[in-house]
């Protein structure tokens, strides 16, 4: 797991337990299949049957895979491979939990991992509207809050949007508004926003969201995607599907940090 290395050496001395999972809004329970390691979700469902109906009560769509891993597999042997079992399932999804939990701790330690002026640099933000879709602490809003018009934070976790607004206070930063609103279901008018940008946070659903992100793009504006290393647009499903003629963005590689990365640009 991988992952869940990287996220135990991102939020080191957090305290995460598996009660946390009833702090997941029900889109982050949405996502849990295609995240959680089954048996170890599996043997904590077993030993919590509030958090397995907290889950299903929230999000009831996930009953059949709850109920079909729990027919898979049994509860754990004994306590110690039970809290094994918690703490790997827990530090697997810690970013959803640490989202909702610590909002201030993953703004102050989740890295952008580039540099924005230079990621945008052909795409001028001056007197220009701009959406952060899936805009978490805001890390792309804040920094195109510097030069643009106006900006608005999309996020649908409420604990961050609130986090953005009164970051937004500290800073005295007037132009930024965050909003509740999905990827794939952003609540503004068609052909309102000059330029889109999303870091990280495209492709759950992603041919809804790229049919958003179209209606809401005024024409002649800009869609861009950030946040991918060159390694990872080799043969993956989203590289595919964005270079494809149905949707027709441009990928483009530029250095950044001594390391190449990736971003996807569209004129609308």
């Amino acid at each position: 797991m991988k992952y869940e290395a990287m996220l135990r050496e991102m939020f080191k001395g957090i305290d995460l337990t598996v009660e946390d999972l009833f702090l997941l809004e029900s889109f982050q329970i949405s996502y849990l299949p295609d995240r959680v390691p089954q048996r170890e979700f599996a043997a904590v469902l077993w030993a919590n049957p509030l958090i397995k109906n907290f889950l299903i009560t929230k999000y009831p769509p996930i009953k059949d895979f709850i109920s079909k891993i729990l027919h898979r597999f049994g509860p754990a042997t004994n306590q110690e491979e039970l809290l094994e079992y918690s703490d790997r399932l827990i530090w697997e999804i810690a970013e959803q939990i640490v989202y909702v939990k610590y909002p201030e701790i993953y703004d102050e330690r989740a890295e952008i991992g580039l540099d924005f002026n230079k990621a945008i640099s052909d795409i001028p933000l001056k007197n220009k509207v701009v959406i952060d879709a899936g805009a978490g602490t805001g890390l792309i809003a804040f920094a195109a809050a510097k030069a643009a018009h106006l900006v608005f934070a999309v996020e649908p976790i409420s604990s961050l949007r609130q986090f953005i607004r009164e970051k937004a206070n500290k800073t005295n930063t007037t132009n930024l508004y965050s909003i509740d609103g999905f990827l794939h279901a952003i609540p503004l008018p068609d052909g309102f926003t000059d330029i889109l940008i999303t870091l990280r946070a495209i492709g759950w659903q992603l041919e809804d969201e790229l049919q958003e992100i179209e209606r809401v793009v005024k024409k002649g504006g800009y869609a861009i995607h950030l946040g991918a290393n060159s390694d990872d647009e080799k043969d993956t499903s989203l590289h595919n599907s964005l270079v494809s003629p149905k949707w027709g963005y441009n990928c483009s590689k530029f250095k950044d940090k001594g390391d190449w990365k990736v971003r996807y640009v569209k004129q609308i």
